[in-house]
């Protein structure tokens, strides 16, 4: 799961707490999508398919691929692995109400408890970026309990429009030289970065394909998404939040509203809501 990364101590009054909850309401429909998207590159399913839903959030991830074998007409079982807690009762909830054969299970993605050549498919939905050392670790776990033939998904943000917003925020409402939140994941938007990843991971080359994909996102009330958004992210620098980021509250969320606004592929839509266009790097890599 994504969550902040980031040493917290002051927090604005202002902020909303980063719970499960606030960050499936803040990305909306993105990871489900995203994962829908990746999995589009895996044409076929073989009945009795095993995936591993590797830092499977709330179950996002887990989503897609019992849409995906529905419409195939395929069994699966997923193993949904994550190291938070809360997250975790959020995807067995989801398991239980969609029907899922899921098992929620509390485990490291750079140490996977699994035995070697246990799964025909792993997925790590947005997941590669926000694990240690660059993620090389977490996909050498991949690897190792992937069986012979079996599929790795992954995928990297190549556009994510709601960064330029936040570090505008930032910059209108912080001294300057103060870092940026989330700054460092630049390398990312690349895919060929994501695929040298993949690859010291001990994916061979020539079984490793990158492509690019748009993702719709709907986003909540644009004043709820902004606050969501800098509530979330704000505070993810390595200073954390500032003692005047709560008297510059206001300005930071009317910021992050408007520069939203100017985005490559904003649309407001009804009732508040405004969709949003991601872009992705897509890798799937075959054992």
């Amino acid at each position: 799961m994504n969550m902040p990364d980031g040493e917290v101590k002051f927090v604005p009054k202002q902020a909303l707490s980063p719970t499960p909850q606030l960050y499936d309401e803040l990305v909306s429909d993105s990871m489900e999508n995203l994962a829908k998207l990746s999995l589009s590159h895996v044409p076929s399913l073989p009945d009795g398919a095993v995936f591993n839903d590797n830092g499977c959030g709330t179950g996002a991830g887990s989503a897609a691929i019992v849409a995906k074998a529905s419409e195939l007409s395929a069994n699966v079982s997923i193993k949904g692995t994550d190291i938070n807690d809360e997250a975790l009762k959020v995807y067995r909830q989801r398991a239980v109400d969609g029907n899922w054969s899921a098992e929620a299970i509390h485990m490291d993605s750079n140490s996977l408890s699994f035995p070697d050549s246990t799964f025909t498919h792993i997925i790590g939905n947005a997941l590669i970026f926000v694990v240690p050392n660059d993620g090389v670790d977490a996909m050498k776990e991949m690897y190792r309990t992937l069986k012979p033939g079996g599929v790795a998904i992954v995928n990297s943000w190549a556009y994510v429009p709601n960064m330029d917003p936040l570090e505008a925020a930032a910059k209108a409402t912080r001294p300057a030289g103060t870092p940026l939140p989330r700054a460092g994941l630049e390398k990312w938007e690349q895919g060929e970065f994501l695929r040298s990843v993949i690859e010291q991971g001990g994916f061979n080359k020539d079984k490793v394909k990158i492509t690019k994909g748009a993702v719709q996102v709907t986003t909540s009330e644009i004043n709820r998404y902004a606050t969501m958004l800098w509530s979330f992210i704000g505070g993810t620098t390595p200073v954390g939040w500032l003692r005047t980021d709560e008297e510059n509250w206001d300005k930071a969320i009317e910021t992050v509203k408007q520069e939203l606004k100017k985005t490559d592929g904003y649309k407001e839509l009804g009732g508040g809501k405004s969709s949003l266009t991601f872009v992705a790097n897509i890798a799937i890599a075959t054992k």
